[in-house]
């Protein structure tokens, strides 16, 4: 038994150690916990569990309550064993609050109002500690008190939980969901709040010129696509102020990383400063595909902030819809202009090909087959293929000059010095460097 730990981390080399610790813990601890509770506190996706539970299979047993569910037990006989263990808790989010009190008024305002989530708008209701936590943490930010807080969606109900708390923010929500509107108004008369306004909005479309853009905070929990979080994301910094924090959410399971890394990518288009990043701080009820959490990115406007103005990508922003962009593979697509190259470089074959293969080895770009092409006036094309995808290198001797196309299908292994690095090994400070879209 002292050797579960290391045996199922041998079947599912994915999860740490710590983690699968951590889920025989809460097996051992919690009374007939089932597959959604299960997904939810450890926010790992359902397919992961599930493979989870069939590699100690023969330490369950299998129980079902009036509504079907399936529970998750240990056998009588090995709970002992287990025990002697001393099987420590993993702590699967890094920050989480509490207010036992509004949690309660919260689950209480949803069964008064009979408030059920909406697929036509990718609706996945959070829990009412999310919710709670949500706020938490804009007071913790400082965030709350004299403050202007937008909310691009809100069917968590964050602006009760900021009017219950205190009322100190002015909050305006906005929403599609007419009757999800329709709720929060009449919440806001039955409490009694103030400062709680409401307005329809649609993030494909372009704001109402008499809509205030200048708020100090804007949080948006937007469909998990690409496309929908670019079109959030633009809402979101149209309607700050210079000095504003957005808080984005985001899910997506460990398995499918290239997603995440598509999001990092348009915040990162749009110049906003990621402050800070809380994995698996909210919790949902459903999207147990991405194990019913989502991060919490914390975002500042830098002087280089900007919305788009062009055509967004309006289509298809919801998860239900087809997503073509959402199943194209991975891609780190970068071009480099080098000038004043020193002319023996760029004509020596020789010289060329020792720089160019230093660049692939410092990035661990493993080259699979070279191919060199001789040109009148002394110029060279290198063709290289990649173990996951291509470069080639174009040399100009009579401009002193280079050009680099790299493309990859995985991430570029350090890619933040690749400007240094391609200085520093073709002999120039003149460089132009590119990431295509």
């Amino acid at each position: 038994m002292d050797t579960i730990i290391f045996q199922l981390k041998s079947k599912m080399p994915e999860l740490m150690e710590a983690e699968i610790e951590g889920i025989l813990y809460l097996i051992l601890n919690h009374e007939n916990l089932t597959n959604s509770e299960l997904i939810r506190l450890t926010g790992l996706p359902k397919e992961t569990l599930k493979t989870f539970k069939l590699n100690i299979s023969s330490l369950l047993i299998s129980d079902r309550d009036k509504d079907n569910n399936v529970s998750i037990i240990f056998r009588k006989e090995v709970i002992p064993e287990l025990r002697a263990l001393n099987l420590k808790p993993y702590k699967w989010s890094l920050v989480s609050y509490s207010d036992p009190d509004i949690e309660k008024r919260l689950n209480n305002l949803r069964e008064k109002y009979n408030l059920k989530p909406s697929r036509e708008y990718d609706q996945f209701f959070a829990d009412a500690g999310t919710t709670v936590s949500k706020m938490m943490l804009l007071t913790d930010k400082g965030l709350i008190r004299g403050k202007r807080i937008a909310l691009l969606g809100d069917d968590d109900l964050l602006s009760i939980a900021l009017g219950l708390e205190g009322g100190y923010a002015q909050i305006t929500v906005f929403d599609i969901d007419r009757e999800l509107l329709t709720a929060i108004e009449d919440i806001v008369k039955y409490l009694g709040l103030k400062n709680i306004r409401t307005v329809y909005f649609d993030a494909r479309e372009d704001l109402n010129p008499n809509i205030p853009h200048e708020f100090d905070v804007v949080v948006t929990d937007p469909p998990y696509t690409r496309n929908g979080v670019f079109v959030f994301l633009n809402s979101a910094i149209r309607l700050s102020n210079k000095d504003s924090f957005i808080f984005l959410y985001y899910g997506n399971s460990f398995k499918t990383p290239e997603k995440t890394l598509k999001i990092q990518d348009i915040i990162n288009s749009y110049n906003l400063l990621i402050e800070d990043k809380i994995n698996k701080f909210a919790s949902y009820y459903g999207a147990e595909s991405i194990g019913s959490s989502s991060s919490v990115y914390v975002l500042r406007k830098t002087p280089f902030t900007q919305p788009r103005k062009e055509n967004l990508l309006i289509d298809n922003i919801y998860t239900f819809e087809t997503h073509k962009e959402e199943r194209f593979p991975f891609v780190d697509h970068y071009t480099f202009k080098l000038f004043n190259v020193p002319q023996n470089l760029l004509e020596s074959r020789k010289h060329l090909l020792s720089a160019v293969d230093k660049f692939c080895q410092i990035h661990k770009l493993k080259v699979v087959d070279t191919k060199v092409t001789q040109f009148k006036g002394k110029g060279l094309t290198l063709t290289y293929v990649l173990a996951n995808s291509n470069m080639s290198v174009r040399t100009w001797p009579e401009h002193q000059a280079l050009h680099i196309d790299l493309i990859t299908c995985s991430p570029i292994y350090n890619k933040g010095s690749l400007a240094n690095t391609a200085g520093e090994i073709f002999q120039t400070n003149s460089i132009e460097i590119r990431k295509v879209e």
